[in-house]
């Protein structure tokens, strides 16, 4: 079983990696959000410190969804690789509610967004437009919130009700 916690973070990378190449008919405004599903799972897995989730398994990510949507070369592997470093610098950082860790997150979803769509501008030296890359930012944040929540639900449904003692009286 311990394997399976050790291989858990590249399975789920790859996976959701595979879930954003496939075509799933979207239009072209709603389509930049199936490439940040590998970045929520990169930030998730770069913040839980027994997580094995190396630099390697990120950058042919992104290749793998370079290659089979016909990208520029090496986009998406750069934009991932962003999005490790800033989870990296965010692990860092002191975070005690669950509020703080949500803020955190959505600055992070921000500034891997942002470079995504300053990268891609630059590629096609014009200015994007910039509405799928907020919408995509938009869902991604608006999905871990949800997350978050049924976690939070889901934890405090398994916890225990206080215990009682039930002794007999003198």
């Amino acid at each position: 079983m311990r394997w399976l916690r050790f291989l858990m973070p590249v399975a789920s990378v790859a996976a959701l990696t595979i879930v954003a190449i496939l075509p799933w008919g979207l239009p072209t405004v709603d389509r930049f959000v199936l490439p940040l599903l590998p970045v929520v799972a990169i930030y998730y897995w770069t913040l839980d410190r027994d997580a094995w989730l190396p630099e390697w398994s990120i950058f042919l990510a992104g290749l793998l969804l370079d290659v089979l949507t016909q990208g520029p070369l090496g986009y998406w592997a750069l934009v991932y690789l962003v999005a490790y470093v800033i989870a990296v610098y965010c692990s860092r950082l002191e975070v005690d509610t669950t509020a703080q860790r949500l803020a955190l997150f959505t600055g992070a979803i921000i500034t891997v967004t942002l470079f995504a769509w300053l990268a891609a501008s630059a590629y096609f030296i014009a200015f994007l437009d910039a509405e799928p890359y907020v919408r995509g930012a938009g869902v991604a944040v608006l999905a871990a919130a949800l997350i978050t929540l049924l976690r939070r639900v889901a934890r405090s449904a398994g916890t225990p009700a206080r215990p009682v003692r039930l002794t007999r009286g003198d």
